[in-house]
């Protein structure tokens, strides 16, 4: 089975809604437009990496996205599903509402026959300044999606920097792990190093959406399962495409028996 696949690395505006939203739809629009199977954008797409807002304190950013930020039974995600029943499966990082107090950063998977599944962000990033966990609630689950497409693995960032994620993932069949970011443009060289270790270790295709624009690394990447960078951007915003095939990885995955060799005993 093949698959066409798209990445849309965005630069997002902090609490400007409409304008995000209208211009996810617009990649969507000309992904599907391409033929395009799978598309994936970054993390927190819908409101901006609002954790980073420097304009605003944190009761004031964690106010206003309480009241902006969409929850799974809204319009905005009533939307998603009608575009996605056009023949497009949709993930996207969201800030979504819970409640009237509780947000979460999920990475949103929408398939066209409507099934919604959603990953809650398990790392939060904290540094001296700044601190994930002030604003959204931590998830609990590591979460694989059986889709007609096969088996995604969903992470979200700052999980990258944990190999028992990815890892964990693929043993819960994970072929395709999906990966929406904010990754900051000072830490470039690590998420270029992550990634194709994480593809290469866990003999799966790899997909990485970060943020485009100032202070981001952007450089989004889709790699293969023997961890080479099959597409990558620059810092530019756009939309790019690369082929997923499930039998070469399969034959790789015969070859190559990392996980046969694996001696979890030894591992704790």
């Amino acid at each position: 089975m093949k698959l066409k696949v798209a990445i849309a690395q965005l630069e997002t505006s902090c609490f400007e809604k409409d304008m995000n939203d209208g211009r996810i739809l617009s990649f969507i629009g000309k992904a599907r437009g391409e033929g395009v199977d799978l598309i994936l954008f970054p993390e927190g797409a819908n409101l901006g990496y609002i954790i980073l807002d420097e304009t605003r304190d944190r009761d004031e950013i964690l106010d206003l996205a309480l009241e902006l930020a969409p929850s799974l039974a809204s319009s905005w995600i009533e939307r998603l599903k009608e575009e996605a029943r056009k023949g497009i499966h949709i993930a996207c990082g969201h800030f979504l509402k819970k409640d009237d107090t509780t947000l979460v950063n999920s990475l949103v998977l929408i398939c066209p026959d409507g099934h919604v599944t959603t990953y809650d962000k398990t790392h939060l990033y904290h540094e001296k300044a700044v601190r994930e966990a002030d604003f959204v609630q931590m998830g609990n689950e590591l979460v694989v999606a059986d889709t007609a497409l096969g088996k995604i693995g969903l992470a979200i960032c700052y999980d990258l920097n944990f190999p028992e994620v990815m890892r964990k993932l693929t043993l819960n069949g994970a072929e395709i792990i999906l990966i929406c970011a904010a990754w900051p443009e000072i830490a470039g060289n690590t998420w270029d190093m992550l990634l194709p270790a994480r593809a290469f270790e866990n003999e799966v295709y790899l997909m990485a959406c970060n943020q485009a624009g100032e202070g981001y690394y952007g450089h989004s990447k889709i790699l293969d399962y023997m961890g080479n960078v099959r597409m990558q951007f620059d810092k530019k915003e756009g939309l790019k495409t690369a082929e997923i095939d499930f039998e070469k990885q399969k034959k790789w995955r015969r070859i190559i028996t990392l996980f046969e060799d694996r001696r979890p005993e030894l591992y704790g």
